[in-house]
């Protein structure tokens, strides 16, 4: 079933052949245009195929190979023009030119050559154009600027007009899903994965855990993508030498910081009046310093020294690649890390009442004394007297 739908143009030309106005009596080329070669795709057929017989065996081929295919509608469609042209007494011929599968450039220029070939041997000079593309603005061009064309009838299929491009955009993207290695690894790599770890529950009887593992993969996947972390895998060959020590001291520094926090937390749950804590706002604001003074007393070395492990990269990085004021900046900070241990440890001790103010001071103004005299005694050393040398 087709439906067709004919719009006729006029068209002024600038070659001198085409001058002489069309008249009833004017032989007329019919064109079919296969843009994207499905003719020479599914049936091995050259082209430019021309005459009746050639074309009708050109679409009868096409339309065996392919039944549902819209190229061989437009192709018998060309015909049927054909066929009424010629009954009502007008001379006329019916041509096939295909592009090339790819499509873009190379696909215009083959069809341009063909075209010109065609009229080369006809001797035609006005054309009705055939074709199955709802693209018509690449092709009119590309026609008229070889031969006139009188008249334009595109054949659609008795569906939705937009159906055809639908199908194609979504062609485009589910091939790009499947073949596209930055898309398939999720599209296909993850539910992959999930049916595989589905199959295994399910053998030994535990898909009763479907869920929770269903929700574990695609976790992992989230953070993975999320976070770049495959990238950052595949850039680890590649990193410079000082990437390295930051890398190791990053991963060692998350992996303190983790225990600390996991260790503050569990002081926190051995607690006898915990679940009174938490059972009300009032009693959780007036429990909320000794809470504090817990978690920090018992976690506060584990957490220090994955912070120091963090500075302690970084300033190791910038040692190798000589940037000095970097590195001063880093023993700086790693000192001030220091000092400020011995006072938050106090504190931590006072929250919870086994303190005493009379250290936690002590160690405030020792602490201030250290960080000042480390600060004064390294900026004189190495950022001052160097450019006083240097004048």
């Amino acid at each position: 079933m087709m439906m067709m739908m004919s719009i006729s143009r006029k068209k002024s030309t600038s070659i001198s052949r085409r001058k002489k106005q069309s008249t009833k009596t004017t032989p007329i080329l019919i064109l079919c245009i296969d843009r994207d070669d499905d003719l020479g795709e599914k049936t091995n057929l050259k082209s430019p195929i021309i005459g009746l017989k050639n074309c009708q065996n050109a679409g009868v081929k096409l339309a065996i190979s392919d039944p549902e295919e819209a190229d061989a509608n437009a192709i018998f469609g060309a015909i049927k023009t054909y066929n009424e042209l010629s009954r009502s007494g007008r001379k006329c011929e019916v041509a096939i030119v295909t592009g090339t599968h790819a499509g873009g450039f190379k696909s215009d220029e083959k069809m341009r050559k063909e075209i010109q070939t065609i009229v080369n041997k006809t001797k035609m000079l006005d054309t009705i154009l055939v074709s199955d593309d709802s693209d018509e603005s690449n092709i009119i061009p590309l026609v008229q600027d070889i031969i006139s064309i009188n008249s334009i009838q595109r054949i659609v299929i008795k569906h939705s007009g937009a159906l055809e491009e639908t199908y194609a955009v979504l062609g485009r993207y589910l091939k790009m899903l499947i073949f596209d290695q930055r898309y398939s690894k999720f599209a296909l790599g993850i539910p992959g994965i999930l049916f595989l770890s589905w199959a295994f529950l399910a053998l030994f009887n535990l898909l009763e855990q479907a869920i929770t593992v269903t929700l574990a993969i695609l976790g992992a996947a989230f953070v993975i993508r999320g976070f770049d972390l495959d990238r950052l895998t595949r850039s680890l060959p590649k990193l410079e030498l000082t990437s390295y020590v930051r890398l190791f001291s990053t991963v060692a520094g998350s992996l303190v910081l983790i225990i600390g926090i996991f260790v503050g937390a569990s002081s926190l749950s051995n607690l006898i009046s915990v679940n009174q804590v938490f059972s009300s706002p009032s009693n959780l604001l007036s429990s909320a310093p000794e809470l504090i003074g817990v978690f920090a007393n018992e976690s506060l070395f584990l957490l220090w020294v994955g912070l120091g492990l963090f500075i302690s990269g970084d300033l190791l990085s910038n040692w190798i690649i000589n940037r000095k004021r970097r590195v001063i900046r880093g023993v700086i900070l790693l000192l001030t890390l220091i000092f400020l241990f011995l006072p938050i440890q106090q504190f931590a001790k006072l929250l919870i009442g086994i303190g005493d103010t009379f250290t936690f001071i002590a160690s405030l103004i020792f602490g201030l004394a250290g960080s000042f005299i480390s600060v004064i005694f390294l900026y004189q050393r190495y950022i001052r007297l160097p450019r006083s040398r240097r004048k």
